[in-house]
């Protein structure tokens, strides 16, 4: 949703360097892949993605603060 909203180029053929890169579906990875470039969006412990995990209430307050200040 914030790549969406920031209007982002995405890659269909993107890869993360993240060690669970496989669990994130294919639709999504180049959305994945561009709002952690822009620093948006880091993962989690571990160098993980944690696609299946929720997002806390602390980590989306962060995403969004940071999809802010980058508009």
């Amino acid at each position: 949703m914030i790549a969406r909203a920031l209007k982002l180029q995405l890659d269909a053929g993107a890869s993360t360097p993240f060690i669970d890169d496989e669990a994130i579906p294919g639709w999504s990875i180049g959305a994945v892949e561009a709002i952690r470039q822009l620093g948006i969006a880091g993962g989690r412990g571990g160098n993980r993605f944690a696609p299946n995990e929720t997002v806390t209430r602390a980590e989306g307050t962060v995403m969004l603060l940071r999809m802010l200040e980058h508009n």
